[in-house]
């Protein structure tokens, strides 16, 4: 079974370097396409590239399989740079990975084993744990929309994704192009998609670190910004970040939580204490930021 790691990136540091110490021994490719899309410049230097080390630390990467294939460059739109890597991976299957998604490596064996046991799998949803301002609480949401990723696709070219959020894959030669608008509510009954809950079952889950630091969740307030969320979402996402990330602690959280939705575009989310263990490559770089 092949598997062809995608990961679109830009500031990844420091998460990058447990994500790949994760993927590497199981991937066949990991496909690392770096850089800002048009919307993400204010993070980025002029060329468009991370300027908080991660292309240094890729480049230094320990690579003796040749497994690494780092693409750079300015984009148009996330979604470019997700289609970019499909054209270029010749795995099995494209399985997205964000540089702050850990996974147990014991984990990704058992989601190997069920692409090998199954070959008619297209696609996997993966639960997620989201990490809030540390290491020791998480989300804790009745928000289906957030509680899964969608992150293991068939390769099987031709195909390519319709949306970046959630990642949509698109079959020419299996599904019409009548349906292509709708195929995120009928996908299911086109191709054999594993809900998240059956990997949850299992306890099985991405261990996501995107609301821990400081910085990469200012920068994810000002990405949305750009986009024009607020408006939708209702919402200040600066006055969030101020008043809601910044402010809450153990001992604030419940008032705080009164006022805020913990994530911003998940009603009805809080927090709770998280019960578990972290992926063991993680453990330096908790040692170093808590």
């Amino acid at each position: 079974m092949k598997i062809s790691y995608v990961m679109i990136v830009l500031n990844g540091m420091p998460y990058i370097k447990a994500n790949l110490e994760g993927i590497y021994e199981s991937a066949h490719e990991i496909i690392i396409v770096e850089g800002a899309e048009q919307q993400g410049m204010f993070s980025a230097n002029p060329d468009g590239s991370s300027n908080d080390g991660t292309v240094e630390f890729i480049k230094a990467f320990p690579d003796p399989d040749k497994k690494i294939k780092l693409v750079q460059g300015k984009w148009p739109f996330k979604l470019d740079m997700q289609n970019h890597a499909v054209e270029i991976a010749t795995g099995d299957y494209i399985w997205l990975v964000d540089s702050d998604e850990i996974y147990k490596k014991e984990d990704i064996k058992k989601i190997t084993q069920m692409l090998i046991n199954d070959p008619t799998i297209y696609q996997i949803n993966v639960p997620l744990l989201h990490f809030w301002k540390g290491y020791n609480w998480i989300l804790d949401t009745t928000v289906v929309a957030r509680a899964s990723a969608n992150r293991i696709f068939k390769l099987q070219k031709p195909c390519y994704f319709t949306t970046h959020r959630p990642p949509t894959m698109f079959y020419p030669n299996l599904q019409k192009e009548t349906v292509r608008k709708s195929i995120k509510r009928r996908q299911r009954n086109l191709l054999n998609v594993i809900d998240y809950k059956v990997l949850e079952k299992q306890g099985i889950y991405i261990y996501h670190y995107s609301y821990v630091l400081e910085k990469q969740v200012w920068q994810k307030m000002n990405l949305y910004k750009t986009y024009g969320w607020e408006k939708p979402w209702k919402m200040d996402l600066l006055d969030w970040y101020h008043n809601c990330f910044m402010k809450w602690s153990p001992e604030t959280r419940v008032e705080i939580e009164k006022k805020y939705t913990i994530i911003p575009c998940a009603e009805g989310s809080n927090t709770k204490p998280f019960v578990g263990t972290h992926p063991t490559q993680m453990k330096t770089i908790m040692e170093g930021t808590q």
